[in-house]
């Protein structure tokens, strides 16, 4: 019934990093993929870029997908869901990756008996390494979930949760990698200060960093027990785990995952009561 398998509206950082890598991985062949973005420069260079299809408008886009990918900030996805309503049908599957929008907000736009996803994903997909938590309705079968898990799994790891939690995951995975980045500049700088080079400094934190999550993955061991490996009685480690312990750099992690979880309900809350006015 529909001539591509798969829509993109939005091609924005995370839209084009989901294209480039569903068809870099042969995910989905690029002949089965269409996309619309309202810049016409981002459309013309992904175009020649990926050599895929781009569609006039949305409504364009969704008359020709089986599967609907709305890739664009929570402050126009209203705009995007009121130009596809009147052509969505119950054969369709809609994919938000807007970050706050409910199913709920969804609703008052879309008929709810169409198949809802909602995802939460974040920048890492730029480099195939992203943390991505999945949410769907009841409407949504199991094939079509499965086809979905398997669109985001090319741009990292995957997670299925209930909708309620994708505010934590927004405060956690969402914001986190901001959080490591200021870790990682954090810990170059003292390299820097005990005489190390920045460029070296740099990379030494960062590829620590990345060293250390992949230890953890794989192996499966607890964060503590894998702390307790590397700080020696008396050693350098555990003297620095002093420091950062006096600093309290748990609880100031654990407030910032809070602060950013409870802004994400904010949010979603003030949009919904907004559409109430």
């Amino acid at each position: 019934m529909y001539r591509k398998e798969l829509g993109i509206i939005g091609t924005g950082k995370i839209g084009s990093a989901l294209l480039r890598r569903l068809i870099s991985t042969n995910t989905i062949d690029k002949n089965n993929i269409i996309a619309f973005d309202i810049d016409e420069n981002k459309r013309n260079n992904l175009s020649e870029e990926c050599m895929v299809e781009y569609a006039e408008n949305n409504k364009e886009l969704v008359k020709a997908s089986k599967y609907i990918i709305i890739a664009v900030i929570p402050q126009v996805i209203d705009t995007v869901l009121k130009e596809i309503e009147p052509i969505i049908t119950n054969e369709q599957v809609i994919i938000s990756i807007a970050a706050g929008v409910s199913f709920k907000h969804i609703n008052k736009v879309i008929n709810p008996a169409v198949g809802l996803i909602r995802i939460m994903t974040n920048t890492p997909a730029l480099v195939g390494a992203a943390a991505t938590a999945i949410a769907h309705n009841e409407n949504v079968k199991e094939d079509q979930l499965e086809f979905v898990k398997g669109i985001f799994s090319a741009v990292g790891m995957v997670v299925e949760l209930e909708e309620r939690h994708l505010d934590a995951v927004t405060g956690l995975s969402g914001s986190g990698p901001a959080y490591i980045f200021i870790i990682i500049e954090a810990l170059a700088d003292g390299g820097v200060k005990m005489g190390l080079p920045r460029a070296i400094a740099l990379k030494l934190a960062a590829q620590t960093l990345l060293g250390s999550a992949k230890l953890l993955l794989e192996t499966d061991i607890h964060p503590a027990a894998l702390k307790d490996m590397v700080a020696t009685p008396g050693g350098t480690t555990i003297t620095a785990i002093h420091e950062l312990e006096s600093a309290k750099i748990r609880a100031t992690l654990i407030r910032a995952v809070e602060a950013a979880t409870l802004k994400s309900k904010s949010l979603n809350s003030t949009k919904t009561n907004n559409n109430q006015m």
